[in-house]
């Protein structure tokens, strides 16, 4: 049976083609499904061609790389790292169809030049940064003042074919209860500003009550998150959310995938481990045996999500 590289380098596909779909083999046939990809903060460790090998030979088909403060590439070097980043990637065979950023505004410094970096480099979604709740006027208020800041960053995004995303998160910003950003997004045009749903983050916060977020705002999810918890006590007796390996936590991931393809839902596929990647008692060694474990665990993710998109 072919591999993927040896696959790839057969039908020359290219990081933009790959930023759309990706292929797996079942017997002697290739099937298409959208990409699963690796939230690369918790591997800013590597440079790019250790990510590259690490992610490939962990089973993703993509990465979904942090564009933004801190991150894999400050916003700023975008023009000039991301055409690097992409290169150096598509050589181990892994895609870059979806980046995070920090951006909470049309009208913020350098953001034309960071969307049409993006744009350039066959990025197709990205994830916006997280607004926060204003306390001093009314809920309803609030909701308008989200949907004014989402719409001016569609209305930009338009202009270099992207799709902006919100990742619903646990707390108290916009999204924390799916229902605020679905008011927020409400009338917008989901091609180019959309929800990134967090199944995880929506079990927190939402319990069994997930399945109405998710089918409240299912015409506006354009990527999904996948990753695992559940409720434990820390060292101090106090309750807390402990994240774990997929399959391992309380996130009911069958009901999950089969609203996901009920729904229909498209788009890329971005795994986070949130758990400890590298133990603090594994952080001492080597650079080569951490990108062993790290491998180790993730290809446990890799494979756990993939059963579903048979």
């Amino acid at each position: 049976m072919e591999n993927r590289r040896e696959f790839l380098k057969k039908t020359s596909l290219t990081g933009v083609a790959l930023s759309m779909h990706s292929f797996t083999t079942y017997g002697n046939e290739y099937v298409q499904y959208d990409p699963i990809c690796y939230f690369t903060k918790h591997l800013q460790w590597l440079d790019f061609e250790d990510l590259g090998i690490a992610l490939n030979e962990a089973g993703f088909d993509g990465a979904d790389l942090t564009v933004r403060p801190g991150g894999h590439i400050e916003p700023e070097d975008t023009a000039t790292m991301l055409p690097k980043a992409a290169r150096i990637l598509q050589n181990h065979g892994i895609s870059v169809p979806m980046v995070v950023t920090a951006i909470t505004g049309a009208k913020e410094k350098g953001i034309d030049n960071l969307l049409k970096a993006l744009a350039d480099n066959g990025v197709k979604y990205y994830r916006t940064g997280y607004l926060n709740y204003d306390y001093s006027i009314s809920m309803e208020e609030n909701i308008q003042v989200f949907h004014n800041i989402l719409e001016a960053i569609g209305e930009k995004n338009a202009k270099y074919s992207l799709c902006g995303t919100y990742q619903n998160h646990a707390g108290t910003r916009l999204g924390g209860s799916v229902w605020d950003l679905w008011l927020s997004l409400k009338g917008l045009d989901p091609k180019y500003i959309a929800c990134q749903f967090d199944v995880r983050h929506g079990t927190y916060e939402g319990g069994q009550s997930w399945k109405n977020d998710f089918q409240c705002i299912k015409d506006y999810v354009r990527t999904t998150v996948v990753k695992d918890f559940h409720w434990g006590k820390n060292d101090q007796g106090k309750w807390t959310n402990i994240n774990t390996l997929m399959g391992e936590g309380m996130v009911d991931f069958e009901t999950y995938f089969k609203l996901y393809h009920e729904f229909g839902i498209k788009g890329p596929i971005s795994n986070h481990s949130e758990y400890p990647l590298i133990t603090k008692e594994e952080t001492s060694l080597p650079k080569v045996d951490k990108m062993k474990i790290a491998i180790g665990r993730l290809r446990k993710d890799v494979d756990f999500t993939r059963r579903y998109l048979k």
